[in-house]
Order: structure tokens, then sequence, then C-alpha cells
């Protein structure tokens, strides 16, 4: 009988080549659309930004060879960009709104985990949630929003889908991301020791702050306290988001503007900027709720009689 793989052989490879081919080309654009918008809306976070798009970058480029989810655990006080990051990346792995819809899930740290009698329900809720959505398209998005508000626990559920040991599901092709506001405090401990000492902003790298980030998201009061998540070593990388500073207020006053296309005069920027609150004493260096209202702050002076 004659064989006749030899001849599809070559033909099937040469196709699966060029699916590779056009994948690379595909998450190369993702990776540089993202990158490019970060550089102009995405301000004062230079290590975040570095991580974040590497992170991505291996990830997707690796995809069939990964042995669990990229998982990060973004970490920094109010108003530095941890939401927004988020969003971003969602708005550049869905381009529709209706795989952003479908794919991209957020969990409300704040609201959904209310009742401490209710421990139980909440995690085979979580679990359930999480799993359905991984079995209906292995590509998703979870965002874990204000861990610092979850009871302590509810997030050892996940540990078996975060190391892509649950048999029943392939979690692999799926990224997660913990939000959470512990370990601002050590973050800015650690960036005026450093500052001290003589180093600028942008020599401060990750390693400066990845262990303190570590022990604050296991120690501290939120659903990593204690986590097995941590224990097992699932999370990829603890992202450091530094508190901003005058100029970065400034850069978000200006992108905001650009975003609505309009013009404020530099007195009523000046007015604005001293709304916003800095801190600690007696430096005063960070804004200590960042660029969180400068939306409104900016609406306000628009149109205001």
């Amino acid at each position: 009988m004659l064989d006749l793989s030899q001849f599809f052989i070559p033909h099937i490879v040469e196709e699966l080549r060029s699916q590779v081919a056009e994948l690379t080309g595909i998450l190369f654009v993702i990776c540089k659309n993202l990158k490019s918008d970060m550089e102009k809306k995405f301000f004062g976070q230079h290590i975040a930004s570095k991580i974040v798009v590497s992170a991505l970058a291996g990830n997707l480029h690796r995809s069939r060879n990964n042995k669990k989810p990229l998982v990060m655990c973004f970490q920094g006080s109010s108003g530095t960009g941890k939401n927004y990051l988020s969003d971003l990346i969602a708005s550049h792995m869905f381009k529709s709104e209706k795989l952003k819809k479908s794919q991209y899930h957020v969990i409300q740290g704040q609201t959904e985990f209310l009742l401490q009698t209710k421990i139980n329900d909440y995690k085979e809720n979580l679990h359930s949630t999480v799993k359905s959505a991984i079995k209906s398209c292995d590509t998703n998005l979870f965002v874990f929003d204000e861990v610092h508000y979850m009871p302590m626990g509810i997030l050892n559920i996940l540990t078996p889908i975060l190391e892509n040991n649950d048999v029943s599901i392939d979690s692999r092709n799926s990224i997660f991301i913990f939000i959470t506001n512990t370990g601002y405090t050590s973050i800015i401990e650690k960036y005026f020791d450093l500052w001290v000492n003589g180093f600028s902003r942008e020599n401060m790298t990750v390693e400066d702050f990845d262990t303190i980030l570590l022990k604050s998201a296991f120690n501290e009061d939120g659903g990593l306290q204690k986590s097995s998540i941590i224990d097992s070593h699932v999370i990829d990388f603890f992202v450091p988001f530094l508190p901003l500073e005058k100029v970065h207020v400034e850069q978000c006053i200006e992108a905001e503007l650009k975003n609505l296309e309009k013009h404020l005069d530099s007195e009523l920027k000046s007015e604005i900027l001293r709304i916003v609150a800095f801190g600690p004493e007696p430096e005063k260096l960070f804004a200590t709720s960042g660029c969180k209202r400068i939306k409104q702050w900016v609406a306000a002076k628009l149109y205001s009689d």
C-alpha cells in the first residue's frame, strides 16, 4: 500500500510554521502597542512597566509550553495606577468589547465577600466562577481587586488552578492579577532608604522591593495573608507601584486634558496641584492619593463658572 504521509507532512509542517509566524507577529503587535500606550498614559512606574511588558511577552510567546498561568501581584498605595494598568492590559488582550466582557473578569474584594459567616459559600462560588470561565475559554484575564479587603484564606481554593494541577481544566493560557494596598508603607520606607543613599527613582529596581512585597502580602491583613498561594510560590511577579511625585501628577493632568481635547492655563493647573495633598512629613515628596482624583478635579476646573 502506498504511504502518502511523506507527501502531506511537509505541507502540514509548513502550515504550522505559517500559523506560528502569524501568531508571533500578532503577539509582537499586542506587546508593542501596550508598551506604547503605557509610555503615553502610565506615569512614574518604570519598574512595573518593565516587568509587565516583559512578563506578558514571555508568557504569550511560550504559551504552548507554559507549565502554569502567569500570576502577578500589583502592590502599592492608592492612585498609583494598579487598576489602570490592569484595564489597559485587558484592552490590548481583547480588542472587542464582546471578548472583553466574556474573558475579562474582575472580582471585587470590598463588596463580594462581606459576611464572615458565608466564607465557605464564597470560596465555592469563587472556585466555580474561575473554573467555568476557563472551561468556556482557556484565555482569560482574572483581576482580584482590593485583595486587602478579602477574608484571610479565601483565595487558597484557587491554588490548584494557579499551579495548573486541576486535571479538569487547562489554566495555562489565563492570566491572574492580584491588586492590593499591602506593602505600600514598606515601599515608601524602602524608597526613602534608597533615596537618602543617593539612588534616583529611575535607578531603583524590582530587586530592591521584591522580598519586602512578598513578606507584606503574606503577613498583612487580607486575602493573601498566610496564603498557600504565596507558600506554593505560584505568584511569578510581585510588582511594586511607587508613590507618585509632583511631576507625575502634572503628567496625569496633561494626559487628562489631552484625552478631553481641552486646555487649562498654568494658573488653573497650579490650583489643581495645590489641592493635592503631599506627604509624608517633612519631605512631602509623594501625592498621598496619587492621581486618583485628577479626572474629577480637571473636570471641575474646566466647567466651573
